[in-house]
């Protein structure tokens, strides 16, 4: 009789085990399709592939405008300061010769009224020597911005050769020739004025004008270079100083800004 119970409890403890295993099968698959929230957030995701660049793709051509010192003097290419003393000077040599020196180009002319405070050569800023602030912005700034109206300019006429070369009888050279836009424009940027005036040559005030000239292209026949010319405000000497130079920074912005604006007008047959 016990031995009977026996069996019947291991059968029902058998048919137990039996369902149990059945159920767990039955879900696992469901588990493993469908991973928590936890286990998602920490499965590190596969970086994306990027576009490649086209194979032969290479960056537009430029074209450069040739910087030019033209009738100036070296030294040009730096900020340069006038103070009282260098018309003081320049007006005792000129009673003496009976002629006036101008030092920033290099040319002299006579009498008495042959020179103003703005053709003087003035004084190397040497605390900017090392520093880009004090580049002439036609060799930078400038010359970089126009550079940009070049390209535009030069590539026009590049599409236009190579349209006219397709259909002229031109050599596979030429119509290849045609297409080429060029790397430095025919005309050239000349600077002008890039220097701190002192304001008043009577009393004792320390007011300095910045001013910042440059001129695109060669003079001809009639025909003279297309020209900017930018002045600041008169600014206290210790104002132009205060903060690294912070001012000077701000009006330099703004006149490679209206230079810009200004050189960017000239017609397109004159670059």
């Amino acid at each position: 009789m016990i031995s009977k119970k026996r069996q019947q409890a291991a059968f029902t403890c058998g048919i137990a085990l039996a369902i149990s295993g059945f159920s767990a099968h039955a879900v696992e698959p469901e588990a493993s399709a469908a991973p928590s929230a936890t286990t998602a957030a920490n499965t590190p995701v596969p970086p994306q592939p990027t576009a490649a660049p086209a194979s032969g793709e290479e960056a537009a051509p430029q074209t450069r405008l040739l910087f030019s010192r033209g009738f100036y003097k070296p030294g040009i290419e730096r900020l340069r300061v006038v103070r009282r003393d260098n018309t003081v000077t320049n007006i005792v040599g000129q009673v003496a010769l009976s002629v006036a020196v101008s030092m920033l180009t290099g040319t002299t002319t006579a009498g008495a009224q042959g020179f103003t405070k703005d053709n003087l050569a003035g004084d190397a800023l040497e605390e900017l020597k090392d520093d880009p602030l004090g580049v002439n912005p036609a060799i930078s700034d400038l010359n970089d911005a126009l550079s940009k109206v070049a390209t535009d300019i030069y590539r026009k006429r590049a599409e236009a050769a190579y349209a006219t070369a397709l259909k002229d009888g031109s050599t596979r050279e030429e119509i290849e020739e045609a297409r080429q836009v060029q790397k430095e424009a025919d005309t050239p940027l000349h600077p002008g004025p890039w220097h701190l005036v002192y304001e008043n040559l009577a009393g004792s005030d320390e007011l300095f004008r910045l001013k910042f000239g440059a001129e695109l292209g060669r003079a001809g026949f009639m025909r003279p270079p297309f020209a900017c010319l930018y002045q600041s405000e008169p600014v206290a000497w210790t104002q132009w100083k205060a903060d690294n130079w912070q001012r000077l920074r701000e009006e330099r912005a703004k006149a490679v800004a209206s230079c810009t604006e200004t050189l960017a007008a000239t017609p397109e047959k004159r670059w």
